[in-house]
């Protein structure tokens, strides 16, 4: 019996900028129950990743139903960024799931990861769905809570070498120098060699990971600032019929309704941010039910 790998979580800026593609053997030597890895940036030698987040688009990619040319893509939006996933007729529970699922919705994904280089010297990343459920607002949010823990942890480990090091020697010497435990010493090793990446990337990681963080975070302020935000939501539902609304439309109703237009455009971003409404395209949006 063939182990299973651990599934981690991880945030979708982060899984996108992924570029290291690591086999377990020889290219030649593949086989279907070969695992193969990711290096993240962070360092994570990933096969499997659990996400949690929005659908906002399904599409079939062939009208050859029943054959293994069957294909779905679907994304799946966290507040960092997007995942794409692809199921095919190989991944048939994934694909009766995308085929049947309400857009946008919520859902967690069991994946493993693939890429694609087209030859041009980019690669594209997805997933490919081993499990798809449907899920409510809190389990995404908790889901944020310790993907962000977790990511943070990884980011803290990279802050101890870029403060510590030196420059000189070799990398892992000077990893460990800086007070990295062996645990993460050999996935930031690859990281750091493979992508070169430098401080200033790190800290738009980081920065990304709190605005994830913000998105759930519960409105403190006035009794003002909550009314407002609740105007908003309820004009967004008013005017979405089934088709979504137009943003421009959304500011005129917001105007008629003495909500200045700086905050009725800001109390729309943070709807937004907390997955309650997403623009399936520029200008337009529909509300999450």
């Amino acid at each position: 019996m063939v182990e299973r790998e651990v599934a981690y979580r991880m945030f979708a800026r982060e899984f996108n900028d992924s570029r290291f593609h690591l086999y377990s053997s020889s290219p030649s030597d593949q086989d279907i129950y070969s695992p193969n890895f990711l290096i993240s940036p962070t360092g994570v030698k990933v096969n499997r990743v659990l996400i949690v987040g929005v659908v906002t688009e399904v599409d079939r990619l062939s009208e050859q139903k029943g054959s293994e040319r069957d294909l779905w893509r679907a994304r799946i939006s966290d507040p960092t960024g997007a995942f794409t996933i692809y199921a095919g007729s190989y991944q048939s529970e994934a694909s009766v799931f995308l085929s049947t699922i309400q857009v946008p919705s919520y859902v967690m994904v069991l994946g493993k990861v693939r890429s694609y280089e087209p030859g041009d010297g980019s690669v594209f990343v997805s997933l490919r769905p081993e499990e798809m459920n449907y899920v409510d607002e809190s389990i995404r949010d908790r889901w944020i809570v310790d993907t962000a823990e977790i990511t943070l942890n990884r980011l803290d480990e990279f802050d101890k070498f870029f403060s510590g090091d030196t420059g000189e020697g070799k990398l892992m010497d000077r990893i460990r120098t800086s007070g990295v435990p062996d645990s993460s010493a050999g996935g930031m090793c690859l990281s750091l060699d493979y992508y070169r990446n430098d401080a200033e990337y790190y800290d738009s990681l980081r920065d990304d990971v709190r605005k994830a963080l913000c998105s759930i975070r519960k409105s403190v302020g006035t009794t003002e600032d909550i009314d407002y935000e609740a105007e908003v939501q309820s004009i967004a539902e008013e005017l979405d019929d089934g088709n979504g609304f137009e943003y421009i439309a959304f500011i005129n109703k917001a105007i008629s309704m003495n909500i200045p237009e700086k905050l009725a455009d800001s109390k729309l971003k943070i709807l937004l941010s907390k997955g309650h409404l997403y623009e399936p395209r520029a200008g337009i949006f529909k509300v999450i039910h």
